[in-house]
């Protein structure tokens, strides 16, 4: 009777382990076949058609890509002691973010399944964070704060423009975390964040209690002189409605002229941009994207609408992206001025490309032009009449207008022009 107890025990331990091996085999051969596909797909994605641009060169053949790939699963399947731990999607997630990091652009990046799906609800006004605008920036392999929200939790806590994050929690920021980095500072509300920030060469530790944020990005007053100024935090959630809204409260009040500052502005929705030069610019091109393979694709003001006042704009290191955009088709039109210091130098085009199995990637697919020919990504856009703040003023979140030179030279300008 003993003997049958123990037949029955090794007979079902092997069963065991046989549906445990064909399990993981099917699992890993459905891991092979996706990461083959994508680096097919990635791969082929750089062959550029023989025309006027260089020519990517590649030391060995697609196959022999895949093929180290599938020899480096292999080696994992046959060798690994826990194997039986390995997570099949994460070994996935891993290899697809190693594939898309290696071309050493940030913003192309593999999303997990977990991030697309995200990404798909995301935009709306309002969710629990600290408050912040920020970048990457490659040289000081960091979060930059590129502009802190109004009553934030950011502002009360003291961080600065010009702030580097440099830790997350117990995350250190690299290039590949980056994304993960800024995920971790959005949270449940009165939840406390900690980071630590590199302000002038030191390290500072910060402690932050998350809230609601809700992104109204667009303020307006009426300065002295009857001037007009608009401030555009971010080209993001409805930006042009926002605008529009201030836009035509402040053009009933007769106003003499108007200041837009897009100082320390990230960015964001390029089509709202240009619905708001469609306010301000007369007829015709604006700005220009190109693809590797030589399309194009240029946006253009349509309406007859067009601002007849002096109109300045405010831009700085920090004004990127859209916030680009919008000062340099200004500028080309010669309809305003742009006063402040170059801009930040960011001017491409990501597309989010869903993957077969899971997850998607977002690939830099084209650049930014202005019409006068400026490439807008690393050049950035220098300013009409450069302004510099001081070294002091340039530490503060918030300046006062009596301090703000770039501000008062713009007021002075408009004044020229009345």
């Amino acid at each position: 009777m003993e003997e049958n107890k123990n037949e029955n025990y090794n007979s079902n331990k092997v069963n065991k382990i046989k549906i445990i091996t064909i399990s993981l085999i099917i699992s890993i051969t459905l891991v092979i076949t996706v990461i083959i596909l994508a680096c097919i797909y990635l791969i082929s994605k750089n062959i550029i058609a023989s025309d006027s641009k260089v020519k990517a060169t590649y030391s060995s053949s697609d196959s022999e890509y895949t093929d180290a790939i599938k020899e480096a699963v292999d080696m994992i399947k046959d060798k690994y002691i826990d194997i039986y731990d390995v997570d099949d999607n994460k070994m996935l997630d891993n290899v697809l973010s190693s594939i898309a990091s290696s071309v050493g652009d940030p913003y192309t990046r593999y999303l997990t399944e977990e991030d697309y799906q995200e990404m798909l609800t995301s935009g709306t006004e309002e969710y629990s964070g600290i408050g912040v605008h920020l970048t990457y920036d490659k040289e000081k392999d960091a979060i930059l704060i590129l502009g802190i929200m109004p009553n934030s939790p950011a502002l009360e806590t003291d961080l600065k423009v010009g702030d580097y994050i440099v830790q997350v929690e117990d995350t250190i920021v690299t290039f590949d975390n980056y994304y993960k980095c800024v995920d971790i500072m959005k949270g449940q509300e009165n939840t406390d964040v900690s980071i630590i920030i590199s302000r002038d060469g030191k390290l500072i530790d910060k402690k932050i209690t998350r809230r609601k944020i809700k992104v109204n990005n667009v303020e307006s007053e009426i300065l002295e002189g009857n001037i007009g100024y608009i401030k555009i935090l971010q080209f993001e959630n409805d930006i042009y409605n926002q605008f529009k809204e201030e836009y035509d409260k402040l053009m009933q009040k007769n106003i003499k002229g108007l200041v837009i500052d897009v100082r320390n502005n990230p960015g964001g929705l390029v089509s709202e941009t240009i619905k708001i030069l469609d306010l301000l610019l007369p007829k015709g091109e604006v700005l220009r994207l190109e693809y590797r393979d030589g399309r194009s694709k240029v946006y253009k003001c349509s309406t007859n609408e067009q601002i007849e006042i002096p109109l300045t704009v405010l831009v700085n290191g920090s004004s990127a992206s859209a916030s680009e955009i919008l000062a340099s088709a200004i500028k080309d039109s010669k309809k305003g001025v742009i006063i402040g210091t170059k801009t930040y130098g960011k001017g491409i085009v990501q597309e989010i490309e869903k993957l077969s199995t899971r997850g998607a990637l977002s690939i830099t697919v084209a650049k930014y032009y202005t019409i006068s020919g400026v490439e807008i990504n690393k050049n950035g856009i220098e300013p009409d009449i450069k302004v510099e703040l001081s070294d002091e003023l340039k530490k503060q979140s918030v300046i006062s207008k009596e301090d703000d030179t770039q501000l008062k030279r713009a007021i002075e300008y408009i004044n020229n022009k009345k």
